[in-house]
């Protein structure tokens, strides 16, 4: 069962979002759980007593506590929710690092639009047990592609680092580019020597990535007007 969260201040606006839900979800034969929050404060809480999802809706502009500081505290409880806010706002975007969002979808909303991202969710919800295999020394390994924060390439040696280890296999990182990108979840080619998960990046400037632990990747020259845009076609298709 799919379990939903839609968080907006505006009545009409929530009744409109878990109507094409409904519509969607009735035409693939999907089993669900919607859940309707009016703040960011009431989402809050839920989480706070152990409930989860596997998508938020949220909007950004509501009164009392935001769509960005309800998403920071989730954050720190759920690093696996799929985050897609929904908003007339184009402002924030850079303040959405943090809280890792999956899609942005603009107000007023298009129902082929939303169908497109309630799509791209469930095929990603479908692949997070997904592995990426290796073989090293004749043993044969494989990781979570949702638990690997990014692949280095040292030489001839691929690192794969995760939040817990790091993996290491003889290869390239060309081939691990091609390997993974047709799978849903987004990774970055920011270096030559960087492939990085987007999900795990908490911050960006032109010339660097921060991830959630901490870690400062470098952006080649040469990429970082891609790795801009790109972020921006992740968010939801804004290129401007």
């Amino acid at each position: 069962m799919l379990r939903i969260a839609i968080c907006d201040d505006d009545k009409i606006l929530v009744t409109q979002i878990e109507e094409m839900l409904n519509r969607y979800l009735d035409k693939k034969m999907i089993d669900r759980y919607i859940e309707i929050f009016y703040d960011g404060a009431s989402l809050e809480r839920i989480y706070e007593k152990g409930d989860r999802f596997d998508i938020i809706y949220l909007d950004i502009e509501m009164s009392g506590k935001n769509g960005i500081e309800a998403a920071k505290s989730i954050r720190r409880l759920d690093r696996d929710v799929l985050l897609i806010y929904v908003s007339s706002y184009e402002t924030y975007f850079m303040q959405l690092f943090e809280v890792e969002p999956f899609r942005f979808i603009k107000k007023p909303i298009k129902e082929t639009e939303f169908e497109e991202v309630i799509d791209f969710a469930y095929e990603r919800i479908i692949e997070e047990d997904a592995y990426f295999e290796y073989k090293y020394n004749k043993t044969v390994g494989k990781v979570l592609i949702r638990k690997i924060m990014y692949f280095e390439s040292a030489g001839r040696i691929v690192n794969i680092h995760t939040e817990e280890s790091t993996y290491r296999y003889y290869g390239k990182l060309d081939e691990v580019e091609r390997r993974l990108v047709q799978n849903k979840i987004p990774f970055l080619r920011i270096h030559k020597s960087f492939y990085v998960n987007f999900h795990f990046v908490d911050k960006i400037t032109f010339s660097k990535l921060i991830l959630s632990d901490g870690t400062v990747l470098q952006i080649s020259q040469d990429r970082q007007n891609i790795i801009r845009k790109r972020y921006l076609d992740i968010l939801g298709g804004y290129t401007e």
